[in-house]
């Protein structure tokens, strides 16, 4: 049985990733009250001038009152994408550099939330694995590399998908699908030859303090992180990337199983409904859907747009294999 695990945010929060409603808040912990040499001031900055009231943000708990880190971004696009200012105090040049931030903050707060340790990824990839009669393939909406390091510890490499179909995926030995469609955090882009670089470990969070990480492909310098940022406007301008959501779709329409854990399907998430529903749309192929979300309310949203054969499973996950 083909199978194809789609892995969303609720899977790593279960190891202790932020989520996207408490993200600012771990972040000013991290890098404001706790006083690590990091420069974020200019998101703190922006979000007191953007309600006008300049009052300063002086605890995690003020942030409740102000915007989440995925409208944050929304707000940033618009203004880049429309050629705006938003004020004197923030002419465009001054939104690059706060969008720029952003980016720094997601990949700095992810490698300080998530523990080194084994967790229940490691469980539920060696499940998968030992009970499978083939193959799994997995994808990934999260930067982390929780879900790689899980399945390296049963002993198989990673296809990332930069290069080829997803039939060439599965022919290449000792190797498993993770297809990563918003970046990763071990992944970084040369803007020399324009390739993408895989590391064994989180490399994102060090191109923002350090420059001795060279490319892998052709040495060059000034690497940049891969890392889609939860925005409205998603730009999908790296190549690589157009191969790995190609590959994604051409695993969910030959699966037999589809399984998706985690996942909020939030209305932003055009590109992903759009695709997984495409692709569930072969001709004559009947598959059974599984949808593990300890949300009501997305739950009942999986039922609108999938339909009523779409098994729900309304709890957190615990690693346990549906």
């Amino acid at each position: 049985m083909k199978t194809v695990y789609v892995m969303g945010a609720g899977a790593s929060a279960a190891e202790g990733a932020p989520v996207v409603r408490n993200f600012l808040r771990i972040a000013h912990r991290y890098f404001k009250e706790e006083r690590n040499d990091i420069d974020l001031e200019i998101v703190w900055e922006f979000l007191e001038y953007f309600y006008g009231t300049r009052k300063k943000i002086k605890s995690e708990d003020d942030l409740d009152k102000y915007l989440g880190i995925d409208e944050l971004f929304n707000i940033v696009d618009w203004y880049l994408l429309h050629n705006q200012a938003f004020s004197l105090r923030f002419p465009m040049p001054r939104l690059y550099e706060l969008k720029s931030a952003l980016v720094m903050m997601i990949s700095l707060t992810l490698e300080r939330s998530l523990p080194p340790d084994k967790g229940i990824h490691h469980s539920f990839v060696s499940e998968v694995m030992s009970s499978c009669d083939e193959r799994p393939t997995f994808i990934s909406l999260n930067y982390d590399i929780v879900l790689d390091k899980a399945v390296r510890a049963t002993g198989y490499g990673l296809e990332y998908g930069f290069y080829g179909s997803h039939d060439d995926h599965l022919k290449t030995r000792g190797k498993v699908p993770l297809y990563k469609l918003h970046g990763s955090l071990n992944w970084t882009l040369c803007p020399l030859c324009g390739e993408i670089s895989e590391h064994e470990e989180k490399v994102a969070h060090l191109l923002f303090t350090e420059s001795s990480i060279t490319c892998l492909n052709c040495g060059g310098e000034n690497l940049q992180s891969v890392i889609i940022a939860p925005t409205l406007y998603k730009s999908y301008n790296i190549s690589r990337l157009h191969n790995i959501w190609d590959s994604a779709g051409g695993a969910i329409s030959r699966s037999d199983r589809l399984v998706i854990i985690g996942y909020s399907l939030a209305p932003a998430d055009t590109s992903i409904i759009a695709t997984v529903k495409r692709a569930l749309n072969v001709p004559d192929r009947k598959r059974e859907m599984v949808v593990i979300n300890p949300s009501r309310r997305v739950c009942s949203r999986y039922r609108q747009i999938f339909g009523e054969e779409c098994r729900i499973i309304c709890a957190s996950f615990t690693g346990q294999v549906p």
